[in-house]
């Protein structure tokens, strides 16, 4: 629970169940079990995706922290773990040195 716990803190954003296994390194037949118990207990609120999902993919659902789980998942984790996971942060791309290269490549 606490790798689960620590995949959101560290996103910061809501994710679906299978990067929540992803990024918590356990098999998606662990993870459900777990996110439906944090959601009865008010720690994750959840949804499903209102887009049509590509081919061949089933609708994904999607969970988010409450304001009370983001601040009970901290406490467990100090209390455990005895630090917080640092938050994702996204590194900046690499810019051209010539302006005339953002043309070639993208950026």
């Amino acid at each position: 629970m606490l790798d689960v716990l620590e995949a959101f803190l560290v996103s910061g954003e809501e994710l679906h169940g299978f990067a929540v296994a992803k990024a918590a390194g356990k098999p998606t037949g662990s993870i459900y079990p777990i996110l439906a118990r944090l959601e009865q207990a008010g720690w994750l609120d959840s949804h499903w995706e209102t887009e049509h999902p590509k081919e061949g993919r089933p609708r994904r659902r999607f969970y988010v922290l409450t304001s009370n789980g983001a601040q009970e998942a901290r406490s467990v984790i100090m209390e455990r773990r005895g630090k917080l996971p640092s938050p994702a942060v996204e590194q900046p791309r690499p810019r051209p040195e010539f302006g005339f290269l953002t043309r070639w490549t993208g950026a």
